[in-house]
């Protein structure tokens, strides 16, 4: 049925999804970025292996255990994942200036000290200063290097041969594309993310704006809406639709005698009996205090009665037990036909008239007529 539920469902369904990117696929996204970053330095140690570079070489048997660590790392722990993208990105800062130091600016391993500033600010956007920080040493560190390599410093490792310079530009080129895609793809994530945010939070300002919280049934203001929506959509223009009104027999008395935490009980389980009985299509509201109100579109005064004797019947065969107390309920049920021409107002004030005359003429029925 299509009642305040409904929005609740919806509310649940992206608070669900929201967890399940927090715990699951956050990791993910770490581990796989780390899980690059192993790779690619384990095709730096084969190149560095063939050039014969030894402190490159060394340095990446050290970084290639060290990305394997930190893989399984993130997968375990809870919390501290910026200590860890920290450590990385300290390593992918020291990797390329210590290879272009040695190596010279011609492989381009000053490529990726560019690529590793978006990555930062998406990896660590709930740390502040952090990604300024990196990103400030990151590029710091690039200006520096260009500077020597225009000064023409001397390098320990000078490859005349423009095949094998050009294979490691490539590399990089390829693992620059590489984070750059990933960047991207997290980007792509976080825009999901923030869609979820922003669905929950619109969900929530729905409900708090259409639903009665305590029995979780549209209110007043949402229902007039509703029966708006209905006359709109109407089939025909003498197309009927019926709104009743119900009223908690001897509330007050429930209230004075057992206590308003059991006149809320009363009124949730009278508010589930709407929400499980009304038929398919209609809606149902908390009107105020112990009133209800329903539509139900594209129907006689007919269908309002079978509705309300089911509901009599349900409340009938109930008996509430209160610290050894058992008490019954009754509802008193005033019902009437509309059609979109109509005033909504008047046909609800039909309504009204009709359940003040049940409630005087021995209440716990429906009154139909006027």
């Amino acid at each position: 049925m299509s009642t305040g539920r409904s929005s609740e469902m919806i509310r649940e369904f992206v608070a669900n999804n929201r967890k399940l990117f927090e715990e699951s696929n956050e990791k993910f996204i770490y581990a796989i970025g780390l899980a690059l970053c192993f790779l690619a330095h384990a095709a730096y140690l084969i190149m560095f292996i063939i050039l014969k570079v030894k402190e490159m070489l060394y340095f990446n048997i050290f970084s290639v255990a060290f990305y394997l660590a930190l893989v399984i790392l993130i997968m375990t722990l809870r919390k501290g994942k910026d200590i860890l993208i920290c450590a990385a990105s300290t390593e992918i800062i020291v990797h390329a200036a210590m290879a272009t130091y040695l190596m010279g600016w011609a492989p381009d391993f000053g490529i990726l000290l560019i690529v590793l500033i978006p990555i930062l600010f998406l990896m660590m956007k709930g740390k502040l200063l952090v990604p300024y920080i990196y990103s400030a040493l990151a590029m710091g560190t690039f200006i520096w290097l260009r500077v020597r390599n225009i000064h023409h410093a001397v390098l320990k490792y000078d490859f005349g041969d423009n095949g094998i310079i050009n294979a490691l530009y490539i590399l990089n080129a390829l693992i620059g594309v590489l984070a750059l895609v990933y960047t991207l793809t997290v980007y792509m994530l976080n825009r999901v993310d923030m869609e979820y945010r922003l669905t929950a939070q619109s969900e929530e300002f729905k409900k708090a704006a259409s639903i009665d919280p305590l029995t979780q049934l549209f209110n007043r203001r949402a229902m007039n809406e509703k029966i708006r929506e209905i006359r709109r959509n109407s089939a025909t223009p003498r197309s009927r639709y019926v709104i009743g009104i119900g009223d908690i027999d001897n509330f007050k008395k429930i209230n004075d005698t057992y206590g308003h935490d059991t006149g809320d009980k009363v009124l949730v389980y009278v508010a589930n009996l709407f929400i499980s009985m009304i038929p398919e299509g209609g809606y149902a509201a908390r009107w105020g205090g112990e009133e209800f109100l329903f539509v139900l579109p594209e129907s006689q005064i007919v269908d309002g009665l079978d509705f309300t004797d089911q509901m009599h019947k349900s409340l009938r065969a109930h008996t509430f037990e209160i610290d050894d107390c058992l008490f019954g309920v009754t509802m008193t049920f005033g019902v009437s036909e509309g059609i979109p021409t109509d005033k909504i107002d008047t046909v609800i004030t039909h309504a009204d008239k009709r359940l003040y005359k049940g409630k005087n003429n021995g209440k716990n029925h429906t009154e139909y007529t006027d």
